[in-house]
């Protein structure tokens, strides 16, 4: 096809002639101009709108759903409100539960659109979603500024959120055109077998807080790539940023069809606002046919329990007491600078944190002293303060900042009080000035002893800056209590590697560090928990879109041909 469109450039006017097919102009290349863009894309140029990410409200200051396409309302008369973790005083807006009536259709809608969209090709639907890694990369710095604001952890933390889903889209969208079947030899005579690869059906996706960005952008991205619809119900707290993680899937997919020509139905991604009424209402839905759940275990066990009763595909990552054993060999320094960072990296509220120390009984003194040492260095203030950025430049300090909400501070404090009640022994607990406690939800950073088997710390997961260090007897008896213990993560510090290698083998846990914390986790590798901690999905590597899909193994039989 041969056009002629003139670009004005200030004073000069630019002919273009060619055939313009496959050609893209960014956006901000050129004015808004409607006659243009419809010129241009008549010429086989894509151009899409500015990616907006501003947040969707109703006139009540009420956060709107996007449901096929369209930013709508929850309908609901209970509202949650968004408080900036750092600033009491900051209201952002009013979170809805969300109408079931709402929620269904939104599940129904992607039901409806279900077969349309495993009908695009897979090489389509990896364009589109690698598509949406760029959009964070370009969009990172503002990203950033959002999760700190709305979720409360450092800019620092922020970006390291923002780095692994980037990361993660670029080792698993690639699957939509490179996931493969398998081909058999012939068992018998006229039988030829193959095994094809499909979407499992709608998948309901239930996202936490901590995380705000990469665990929806993870799951989201596996089940979309592999030609399934979405109905993703993220975490109240955080309704800001998982709109912007709309507005970026929307963007994409838009803009990739229309760069490609391909018509894409309007079902393909709905999300929902709400917290445990919404998220029941889609795990219970008939047409769902995946549930991917990101949570406690205490709601993921009754979630799977429910999903799987309702003969779905339940996938949950759950976490619990993650432990890290101090061997007498052990280089302390390092060991207890890891047990602090670890302990108020995101304020303690990853599934990967550090509950529990287990420390060999001849150097529990040494390490404990060394803890102390470097527990004063823990500074508090808001994520986005030059002190908590200082403190996260600074190799010898650790940032806290505030944790997430309202209720989680007060289940913090209220757990701290019971197991000092029950006799634990205080090891250390920051003084926080009081401007600092009162203005957010901020919380002290802990240290505990002389928590035995009846403490509430033995086996209640405080997910916060709370730490435990318990004494042991040695090598055997840590393992024992970790494989009998339910989390994610198991830790050693040892200089004799014959007990970090027995450590490794023996410990019955998916995620092991030798020497490290045990938290943050690198993209395009192995992640999430098993035994109890979570229904042992991949959940950072290519294996995630696993639990979307369904194998099929095809018999065909034929009658051979004499070919003599």
């Amino acid at each position: 096809m041969k056009s002629t469109i003139e670009l004005k450039v200030g004073d000069t006017t630019i002919a273009l002639t060619d055939d313009l097919t496959g050609v893209t102009l960014n956006p901000g290349m050129l004015t808004r101009n409607e006659d243009a863009v419809a010129a241009l894309r008549d010429a086989g140029v894509a151009v899409s709108a500015a990616l907006d990410m501003q947040p969707r409200m109703d006139d009540q200051g009420t956060y709107l759903n996007l449901v096929a396409g369209e930013w709508v309302s929850g309908q609901s008369g209970t509202l949650y409100e968004n408080t900036n973790p750092a600033d009491i005083t900051h209201i952002l807006g009013n979170v809805p539960e969300t109408a079931t009536s709402e929620v269904e259709r939104a599940c129904e809608i992607a039901e409806r659109d279900f077969d349309a969209w495993r009908a695009t090709s897979g090489d389509f639907r990896t364009k589109a979603m690698l598509r949406i890694g760029e959009l964070m990369r370009d969009h990172l710095d503002g990203l950033c500024a959002l999760v700190t604001q709305e979720m409360g952890k450092s800019l620092f933390d922020s970006k390291l959120d923002l780095l692994e889903a980037i990361g993660v889209v670029e080792a698993v969208a690639p699957q939509g055109a490179s996931m493969k079947g398998d081909t058999y030899q012939d068992l018998i005579s006229g039988l030829t077998m193959e095994n094809r690869i499909s979407p499992r059906g709608p998948a309901g996706i239930i996202t936490p807080f901590n995380f705000p960005v990469a665990i929806p952008i993870a799951q989201i991205m596996a089940a979309i790539v592999t030609g399934n619809t979405v109905v993703w119900k993220p975490s109240h707290l955080v309704p800001e940023t998982s709109q912007a993680i709309s507005h970026m899937v929307m963007h994409a997919l838009r803009e990739t069809a229309a760069r490609w020509n391909v018509t894409i139905p309007a079902g393909v991604f709905s999300m929902i606002q709400g917290d445990a009424e919404a998220g029941d209402t889609i795990v219970r839905h008939p047409v769902i046919r995946t549930i991917s759940f990101t949570g406690s275990k205490a709601v993921g066990d009754k979630v799977g329990a429910l999903a799987e009763g309702l003969g779905k595909c339940a996938m949950k990552e759950c976490a619990g007491i993650n432990l890290f054993y101090v061997h007498q060999s052990a280089n302390i320094e390092r060991a207890a600078k890891n047990f602090v960072y670890g302990k108020t990296i995101t304020s303690g509220q990853r599934c990967t944190s550090i509950q529990e120390v287990l420390c060999d009984a001849s150097v529990y003194d040494e390490f404990v002293a060394a803890v102390l040492r470097w527990a004063p260095n823990v500074v508090t203030g808001p994520g986005a303060s030059a002190e908590i950025t200082q403190a996260d430049d600074s190799p010898d300090q650790f940032s806290l900042p505030p944790v997430v909400s309202k209720e989680q501070k007060k289940r913090f404090l209220s757990i701290v009080a019971e197991s000092k009640a029950q006799g634990a022994t205080v090891l250390y607990e920051q003084d926080l000035p009081s401007v600092i406690e009162r203005a957010g939800f901020f919380v002290p950073f802990t240290v505990l002893g002389d928590v035995d088997e009846s403490n509430v710390l033995h086996s209640t997961e405080i997910f916060g800056p709370c730490g435990v260090v318990t004494k042991v007897s040695g090598l055997s008896e840590a393992i024992r209590i970790i494989n009998t213990k339910t989390g994610i993560v198991g830790c050693i510090d040892a200089t004799d590697k014959d007990a970090s290698e027995t450590f490794i083998n023996r410990v019955l846990r998916t995620r092991i560090d030798d020497g490290r914390h045990g938290t943050g986790c690198f993209w395009a590798t192995k992640f999430g928990g098993d035994r109890g901690a979570g229904s042992g999905n991949p959940a950072l590597d290519e294996g995630m879109v696993d639990g979307y899909v369904i194998r099929k193994t095809i018999y065909r039989a034929y009658t051979p041909c004499d070919t003599q």
